[in-house]
């Protein structure tokens, strides 16, 4: 009995081993097919009064035109981006305009406040925990996502529009 216990301990043993030997871990640095050359954002305010946002540039090169851009998560936010490519360069802008919220009558009587108006959008939180100066691209190959971190996005000065 003791002999068919340890054969059998060792014969699972060597089926484990022989498990792990065979299976291969995944090649997780992928080379990236682009190079970013420049990250910029800037915020800017003015135009239409109360108005203000942010834009955010990446411009950077590719090595095959398979690859497509979609999105960027920055700050909190989500930019769809329009991408636009010159030879082996590509330009991504994404940005985010926002109007100052309306003043709103408040009095102890309630009667008073009739009129104003229920915040009717509440601001969704990016799936992703980012400083300030780091942003998720997504990017596209062949119909899959893959996702690129970026940091040390340079801030350049507000812009005031008149």
């Amino acid at each position: 009995m003791k002999k068919t216990q340890k054969i059998s301990k060792i014969l699972l043993i060597a089926i484990f081993l022989i498990g792990f030997v065979q299976c291969k871990t995944q090649d997780v640095a992928q080379k990236l097919p682009f190079e970013i050359t420049q990250k910029t954002y800037f915020y800017f305010v003015g135009g239409t009064k109360g108005t203000n946002g942010t834009t955010i540039k990446i411009v950077g090169t590719a090595e095959t035109r398979n690859v497509t851009f979609s999105t960027i998560f920055f700050q909190n936010h989500e930019y769809k981006i329009s991408p636009e490519y010159k030879g082996d360069r590509f330009f991504l802008t994404g940005g985010k305009t926002a109007m100052s919220k309306p003043n709103l009558d408040l009095y102890g009587n309630p009667i008073s406040e009739y009129g104003n108006t229920a915040p009717n959008k509440v601001e969704k939180k990016i799936p992703f925990d980012l400083e300030k100066n780091e942003a998720i691209l997504v990017y596209n190959i062949n119909g899959k996502d893959f996702y690129y971190k970026i940091t040390d996005i340079k801030a350049l000065d507000t812009v005031i529009y008149p």
